[in-house]
């Protein structure tokens, strides 16, 4: 499927907090979650956000990036910063990457840089120019070792296992840490979170230590613009947390990670809106978003606002540059993430 592409910079005026899906979320600690672009290489069955599948994607300039990300860290403190790449797509795939990379180490309090990834674009080269900049960790999106799940999961026929696999033994003999991240589907994987288990039990036992090969398992979770898995249902959180724990007890691990696990811990937060949901916005239409109905508003030089549409237009250029009404439908206080609507 071929999309529109928009790249943002600082002429595009459009803001890089505020929105969801690109630029920068600030949760309150000392990560820093970065969102440089929209592109992704799969169209995962199960994805939350529908990722691989946008009618117009965003690729951020890290130029624009690392003047934001300084911004928040002279507020935040110049110490024990973690930034975190966790895009709405496929990081691997960001040109600006390696880049980005070289410069935030240049700030002071930057000790860990982290990122998300399928792993499906790591190969031998790749990896040892992450090694090369000073990745700290990789979190690998992995939920299955048989062959057939991981294509049916993915909707890849190209997904392959043993490649993956072989790309987490090439980062273990670096000095990247590698988390592997699988989402559990009750009743579709449960097997496979288990190998999964005993492959990441087997390198401990060959000598890798418990920071440098760990497991994150991630409860399935449903939301209305992501795609979901037919028949699957979500269980609750306790049900989630109490299979843990029977896990932990059969296979002797830890599985129940939390922010001490990875070193986060509050911080201030880098600046914040005294928007409430339900109320009434008036602000600037700046571009289009992933979908007919989606766009981004400006509600100042720092803060954007994602607006949805009760319909779609047939002509969406002609709301950009416009000043509109609009009624906050979701306004997130831990993260300033604002959603609002407007009726044509």
């Amino acid at each position: 499927m071929t999309s529109e592409i928009i790249y943002v910079n600082e002429k595009s005026e459009i803001p890089l907090s505020g929105v969801d899906f690109i630029g920068v979320i600030d949760r309150g600690t000392n990560v820093i979650e970065v969102k440089p672009l929209t592109l992704c290489n799969l169209n995962c069955k199960y994805c939350f956000v529908s990722a691989g599948d946008y009618t117009t994607n965003f690729i951020v300039d890290p130029n624009f990036l690392l003047s934001k990300i300084k911004d928040i860290i002279k507020i935040k403190g110049n110490y024990k910063i973690e930034i975190h790449f966790a895009p709405y797509g496929e990081i691997l795939l960001y040109p600006g990457l390696i880049d980005l990379i070289k410069e935030l180490w240049n700030i002071e309090g930057v000790e860990v840089i982290s990122l998300q990834t399928n792993g499906l674009l790591l190969n031998e080269e790749i990896i040892k120019k992450l090694e090369k900049y000073k990745v700290t960790r990789i979190n690998i999106s992995l939920n299955s070792l048989n062959q057939k799940k991981a294509m049916f999961l993915s909707n890849c026929e190209k997904y392959n296992v043993k490649s993956l696999l072989k790309s987490i033994l090439l980062l273990l003999k670096t000095q990247i840490d590698v988390l592997i991240a699988p989402v559990w589907f009750p009743g579709e994987n449960d097997k496979d979170i288990e190998d999964i288990i005993k492959f990441v039990l087997n390198l401990r036992n060959k000598g890798f230590s418990q920071k440098e090969i760990q497991i994150g398992i991630q409860k399935y979770l449903i939301y209305k613009t992501g795609r979901r898995l037919k028949k699957i249902r979500p269980k609750s959180w306790d049900y989630f947390y109490k299979q843990l724990s029977v896990m932990e007890k059969k296979f002797g691990i830890k599985l129940k990670l939390g922010p001490r696990d990875f070193g986060i811990h509050k911080r201030e937060i880098g600046a914040s809106l005294n928007i409430q949901k339900n109320d009434h916005v008036r602000l600037k239409i700046i571009s289009k978003g992933r979908w007919k109905r989606e766009f981004i508003g400006k509600l100042n030089d720092n803060f954007g606002i994602k607006v949805l549409l009760n319909k779609p237009i047939l002509h969406p250029e002609h709301l950009i540059g416009n000043y509109i009404e609009t009624k906050i439908i979701k306004a997130n206080y831990k993260d300033n993430i604002l959603t609002a609507s407007f009726s044509i």
